[in-house]
């Protein structure tokens, strides 16, 4: 019964979305994510749609084992330009990125110690719709 509640547990934080956002201005109607562009400054003319969080981590929303920094960035990417097409953004700017690695041991009855560890990026972005590019 133990092992059936950790495993529920585990299979409800795994299945979530890594990505969030708090809407900051007015969104638009949606567009493709391919159309939205990264960028590392503001470009002249825009105006603020939201604040968007993703993380690299693995969902059931698109199921992906990722092993490298540079995948995991891609995936951060990816999920970022897919939420702010979603809110009618044709842009994000970034404003950081992150990598965390997660540790954890545990000590059995007979004081075996066991060890398991992944690793996962974070990006953070503001959700932008550029006027007119000059």
């Amino acid at each position: 019964m133990r092992k059936s509640i950790v495993l529920l547990i585990v299979m409800i934080l795994v299945g979530c979305h890594p990505v969030s956002h708090i809407i900051v201005g007015e969104t638009r109607a949606p567009v493709i994510p391919s159309q939205v562009k990264i960028y590392l400054d503001y470009p002249e003319e825009y105006e603020k749609i939201a604040l968007i969080d993703a993380g690299s981590n693995f969902a059931f929303k698109d199921p992906e084992i990722l092993f490298t920094w540079q995948s995991k960035m891609n995936k951060v990417i990816e999920r970022l330009k897919i939420e702010a097409a979603q809110l009618g953004a044709n842009g994000v700017v970034m404003v950081g990125t992150d990598n965390k690695i997660h540790q954890s041991f545990s000590v059995d009855k007979e004081g075996s110690v066991s060890s398991s560890s992944y690793t996962e990026k974070f990006g953070k972005a503001i959700a932008i719709y550029v006027i007119e590019e000059k």
